[in-house]
């Protein structure tokens, strides 16, 4: 599955930048003109990364929203570019803005260039806050603890620690707030300090499911690679697991040995396990479902375009066909007096799709629970799309 990586109309924009830069070789200086594309904005001065190093002047207050360690690598904006390291390029390129006032920060002052190295998201917390660069200057002579404090985080030995043991490959919105989370979170800080690192993975788990930090599990996800969409797929497979094993009634003990696989296949293993458990209690009429469905026949009614599923035997097809148990939604809206619980499907080039909606939510977008594809993979921007296309026709 591929990351989807949505652009806003500014990112788009801010990007065309890169062809509008010009080099001053002599003077050490990078223009980058965005007079045509902002502006409110006009010429952007930014000095080479050897004169940063050198200048004694104060750090102009440049876009917050440039991120030109994304830009393509082109024109006159690489002979700038190929100045500065290619780790300091790299972690400046891990944020979603001020990447220019980090990088020149970390330029000017070696502590930031060290906390960089170290704990960079407490020198992007530090850079961009509402402090002025005397103050910060001041920050950086005592201690780390007093930078967290300073930004808003506990200013204790464990959040460096917890901040220094992140190893992170971007950082997105939601990333900040599971990081957030974690730091202001006691229980979670402290259990949290015996993984000698923790990645996206180790992070999500640990926001969203803190009752399993330092699980076999846990520790496991820490020590791997992943990539962006992983840490997503790990969230909605536990809470599918989790919301499987509650209306199932599953005993605690049961439901521990989700913390105890050791990969996130095993989880699926085990929420395979469950899903046999709900089509055993469909059999046995626990569920009060018809027994007469077929799969096939599903299939053969499935369009590019979503339809709803209105018939119980349906959604027993899908949750067979796709392993995901959405047969538990329909128990669930069966007790209202008016059901508002939506189940759609359809089919493309890439397999069967099944997405739940609640028709009382406006608009569109916010209405859709969730979308799963085969073996419980993720949507696409593309299933996204057509689903949301499909019902602003309806």
């Amino acid at each position: 599955m591929q990351h989807i990586d949505v652009l806003t109309q500014q990112d788009r924009w801010q990007q065309q930048l890169v062809r509008h830069c010009y080099w001053d070789d002599v003077e050490q200086l990078l223009y980058i003109d965005a007079r045509r594309i902002f502006p409110k904005i006009g010429v952007v001065n930014v000095i080479g990364w050897d004169a940063m190093m050198l200048n004694n002047e104060p750090i102009p207050r440049y876009p917050s929203f440039f991120k030109p360690m994304a830009w393509a690598k082109q024109g006159a904006f690489v002979d700038w570019l190929k100045q500065i390291p290619k780790w300091v390029q790299d972690s400046c390129r891990l944020f979603p803005s001020h990447q220019l006032t980090l990088l020149h920060y970390a330029g000017k002052y070696p502590q930031i260039l060290e906390l960089l190295d170290h704990a960079p998201m407490l020198a992007w917390q530090l850079v961009k806050s509402d402090l002025q660069e005397a103050e910060i200057v001041a920050l950086l002579a005592g201690k780390r603890t007093q930078i967290a404090a300073s930004v808003g985080w506990p200013g204790k030995a464990q959040t460096i620690k917890f901040l220094t043991n992140l190893r992170l490959r971007w950082v997105s919105p939601e990333i900040v707030e599971q990081v957030e989370a974690c730091l202001l979170d006691e229980q979670r800080l402290k259990a949290l300090q015996d993984l000698p690192r923790v990645n996206s993975m180790a992070l999500s788990l640990a926001a969203r499911f803190p009752h399993l930090i330092g699980s076999r599990l846990h520790k496991t996800l820490a020590q791997l690679p992943c990539r962006p969409m992983q840490c997503q797929s790990m969230v909605a497979m536990l809470e599918d697991a989790y919301r499987l094993a509650d209306f199932l009634g599953l005993a605690s003990g049961e439901q521990d040995k989700i913390g105890g696989c050791r990969y996130l296949v095993e989880v699926e293993k085990l929420y395979q396990q469950w899903i046999l458990v709900l089509l055993d209690q469909a059999d046995n009429g626990h569920v009060d479902s018809c027994l007469d469905f077929s799969i096939d026949e599903l299939q053969n009614q499935l369009t590019s375009t979503p339809q709803v599923l209105h018939q119980k035997q349906q959604w027993l097809a899908l949750t067979e066909l796709q392993q995901h148990a959405w047969l538990m939604h329909w128990q669930k809206s069966s007790r209202e007096s008016k059901a508002t619980l939506q189940l759609l499907a359809w089919q493309d080039e890439q397999g069967v799709w099944g997405a739940l909606l609640d028709t009382k939510v406006l608009p569109v977008e916010q209405a859709v629970i969730k979308v799963r594809g085969l073996n419980n993979v993720l949507p696409s921007a593309q299933q996204l799309t057509q689903l949301h296309l499909s019902r602003l026709k309806a």
